[in-house]
């Protein structure tokens, strides 16, 4: 970054959300042209959260150095720091959606069900020794306790009233590491990939289901899948109970009622060359 010509100040996280704070102080002092971080789909989910709530926006940067780095796959940046700093100094500044829930800001993904507890309930240490391998051996343990949650579901309108064991609403190419992969999304088009995978009878049904998924074909209610496209989703439990949620891979505190907004275009990422141009709606 100095060889580009920049002047870097540094700043190590300290706790749990000082990246939100460090982004809003950092933006608001007017001192800086942009902010660059480097960590997992965490620490982004701070860094972007904290621009949500500052008196301006600056371009964003990302160096990812998690486990995951989901948000960074569907970018095509490089796990190779140099590289990756490269392609993103180079990188063209282009208006990307953020989501809030309850408004608490998000990247890539909120979802809720099974497995989902999975990605903040690994430790940190075994993460760092076993990357993605590490949620697929915690996600084994829990499949015996895959339980279902009446909910009703609002997108932009549309009413669903079902039991479901999982859901997820996204803007990204890849979500766990490449578990899933969604395809015909934007980055910047105002709509989020909505999917919500029903009560499953039998072990059996949710392997097949979870076939579909993989593959993300033959997806519908008949399958024991919606699949869905809204900028504006209301989950709301019909019952009470501790349903597991995360946002971008942390822990996301249960609530009755959830409300999930696509803000289209509301925060400045640097943009490798070698991201699809097919990823964004206005080019």
């Amino acid at each position: 970054m100095t060889k580009a010509g920049y002047e870097v100040t540094v700043r190590p996280t300290q706790a749990v959300e000082d990246a939100i704070t460090a982004t809003i102080d950092a933006v608001n002092s007017g001192l800086y042209d942009s902010v660059f971080c480097s960590g997992g789909d965490g620490t982004l989910h701070e860094v972007l959260t904290g621009m949500l709530h500052a008196e301006r926006t600056i371009p964003v940067g990302y160096i990812p150095s998690g486990s995951m780095n989901d948000f960074a796959k569907s970018m095509t940046i490089s796990r190779d720091m140099e590289k990756a700093c490269a392609a993103v100094l180079e990188g063209t500044p282009r208006r990307i959606d953020i989501g809030t829930v309850n408004d608490r800001g998000f990247s890539y993904v909120a979802a809720f069900g099974a497995f989902t507890d999975v990605t903040y309930e690994t430790s940190q240490a075994v993460k760092n020794v076993l990357g993605p391998v590490a949620y697929m051996f915690n996600a084994v343990k829990k499949l015996s306790n895959i339980r279902a949650y009446p909910m009703r579901v609002i997108c932009d309108g549309e009413i669903i009233e079902d039991e479901f064991i999982y859901g997820m609403v996204s803007n990204s190419a890849s979500v766990g590491g490449g578990i899933l992969d969604i395809s015909d999304f934007c980055f910047d088009d105002g709509k989020f990939e909505v999917i919500l995978v029903k009560k499953q009878e039998s072990l059996a049904e949710l392997h097949k289901t979870i076939s579909f998924l993989r593959d993300m074909k033959e997806i519908s209610s008949e399958s024991g899948i919606y699949c869905l496209r809204a900028s504006d989703i209301t989950i709301e439990l019909l019952e009470k109970t501790n349903v597991p949620w995360t946002i971008d891979g942390e822990y996301l505190p249960n609530e009755s009622k959830f409300h999930i907004v696509n803000h289209k275009q509301a925060i400045s990422f640097l943009v490798p060359e070698t991201c699809p141009e097919e990823y964004f709606h206005d080019n």
